[in-house]
């Protein structure tokens, strides 16, 4: 006798409540005039069946904590960016695939320029579901910036000169870093030590 073959009934079931929040980093470089360094982010969340990862129904807030400047038990975040329900499910952060839903996120760090120094940073992403209920975080990740050491920062203040010839400003040893990857931004740079909402 013939055995029916098991069918995955999984994606037939309704998600339950965000459980586990997983993000990766990658250090980036946006597109435009003002160019600016982070980090570009993958994000997946997922119920406690942990099969797929569920679409969001609330919104998320990722902390950066900068690891260079930050004193022993100081728990501050040092900007906090906030990306909300309509933001989640525009057409440049949200993906569906096979596996399940995920969300592409930018976070800027710092003007790109002779003065990107090498930064450690931390991001912890948190997902606040929109009726109520626990919010979840993310494991705290610690990701370098790639840029130039602090001698070699110095160097480049140095030489970043402002030159009057026939009347014209030129810019002296004006450099950009290249990231692993450039994207676009449309992100304006998040206030120190405040929640951004970006649209």
């Amino acid at each position: 006798m013939l055995k029916a073959p098991q069918v995955d009934m999984s994606a037939l079931k309704p998600p339950g409540p965000v459980t586990t929040v997983v993000a990766a980093w990658e250090p980036a470089v946006s597109n435009g005039e003002n160019s600016m360094r982070g980090f570009a982010g993958r994000v997946y969340l997922y119920d406690q069946e942990m099969i797929r990862p569920v679409k969001a129904k609330g919104m998320i807030v990722v902390y950066l904590f900068d690891e260079d400047d930050r004193l022993k038990g100081d728990e501050r975040p040092n900007e906090g960016i906030v990306f909300n329900a309509k933001t989640l499910n525009s057409s440049g952060v949200y993906k569906k695939s096979k596996l399940g839903h995920s969300y592409n996120l930018w976070v800027p760090v710092d003007a790109a320029g002779p003065d990107g120094r090498a930064r450690n940073i931390s991001l912890i992403v948190r997902y606040i579901p929109e009726k109520g209920g626990a919010s979840k975080t993310s494991t705290q990740t610690t990701a370098r910036l790639p840029g130039r050491s602090d001698k070699e920062t110095m160097i480049a203040l140095s030489d970043w000169q402002l030159h009057t010839e026939s009347g014209s400003i030129q810019q002296a040893s004006a450099r950009h870093f290249a990231a692993e990857r450039v994207i676009e931004s449309n992100a304006a740079r998040p206030l120190a030590l405040q929640a951004v909402t970006i649209r």
